[in-house]
């Protein structure tokens, strides 16, 4: 971690160490290179971690607990909500035409990830639901046109909303007036013009569903245990290349990962997504290799690796 002012290599800095500090004022103002947050209304919890060169002007702010917000990161709209447990990678944008109107919100549930260079235009309201992953590249649109109307060319603007569970990879397209339901995915570099429903798997130029009522499965305790096991020796196999010289041993039992290191114990609950115990960079290590196999416990603490 450097001091904010330091310019020679990105920051991470977290809300509550600005308001130790005060080097920066949460409240309006800017500071070059670092942060500058313009609204009427926050409501940021000072666990929310923000990275270098970020931007934010909103009438309404609200940004859940353990959120993380990378490098050279833009959003203008009217408001602004987002859940716990963000990840926002680097070079996000919310914001681009229209972004000052009266229906310029933006609303993103708990436990969603947006990735590298992802673009959010908030024309018209968008909304994302918890557990989303929005990859890299992806665009989101609430407004499209540039032609003349009076000629018969298109012109459209209308809300987004995208529900709960929905996985949408990298290079896709969402355009205006698309609602997709929960539990679903959708394939690379797809073109979003139409509504989906609940539990599809779609994909295509345009999106098309490929098949209904897919998602979620339901996986016997076999099925389960034979993917968590593959996954704790996946780890296991890692841990010398980490440099993890201690003596570990895993197993899964009805729905519950246990990790022990000499006397010490810590219990991962696959099921209600709890963990208890004996935390350390080793304990913390599997968490955030769980996260990556799409076994997400979130905690008081970000993820952290080795």
């Amino acid at each position: 971690m450097v001091e904010a002012g330091v310019k020679e290599q990105p920051i991470q800095i977290s809300i509550g160490q600005l308001f130790c500090r005060k080097q920066i004022s949460i409240f309006k103002g800017r500071k070059e290179g670092v942060l500058m947050i313009k609204a009427k209304y926050k409501n940021i919890h000072k666990s929310v971690s923000i990275g270098d060169n970020f931007s934010i002007d909103c009438e309404k702010v609200t940004i859940g607990k353990y959120s993380k917000i990378g490098n050279n990161v833009k959003i203008k709209c009217k408001e602004l909500v987002i859940g716990e447990h963000l990840y926002m990678a680097d070079g996000v944008e919310i914001g681009r035409g229209g972004c000052t109107g009266p229906n310029s919100t933006v609303k993103i549930g708990n436990g969603v990830g947006i990735f590298e260079n992802a673009i959010i235009n908030p024309s018209e309201p968008v909304e994302i639901g918890d557990n989303c992953g929005i990859g890299a590249d992806v665009m989101i649109w609430t407004h499209g046109a540039w032609l003349d109307i009076t000629k018969g060319f298109p012109s459209e603007f209308g809300p987004v909303k995208i529900g709960n569970d929905v996985w949408l990879p990298a290079r896709s397209i969402v355009l205006p007036n698309v609602v997709v339901g929960d539990n679903v995915v959708i394939g690379t570099n797809s073109l979003v013009n139409k509504s989906l429903p609940d539990g599809c798997l779609a994909a295509g130029i345009p999106c098309k569903v490929i098949k209904e009522n897919m998602y979620p499965k339901s996986l016997d305790d076999g099925e389960i245990e034979s993917m968590v096991n593959e996954i704790l020796s996946d780890w296991e196999a890692l841990c010398e290349h980490k440099g993890i010289t201690r003596t570990i041993k895993t197993k899964y039992e009805k729905g519950k990962i246990y990790l022990n290191q000499s006397h010490f114990e810590t219990m991962y609950n696959i099921e209600d997504k709890t963990i208890e115990g004996h935390t350390n960079d080793v304990s913390e290590d599997l968490r955030d290799y769980l996260r990556r196999r799409g076994v997400k416990i979130y905690a008081d603490r970000f993820f952290k690796s080795i």
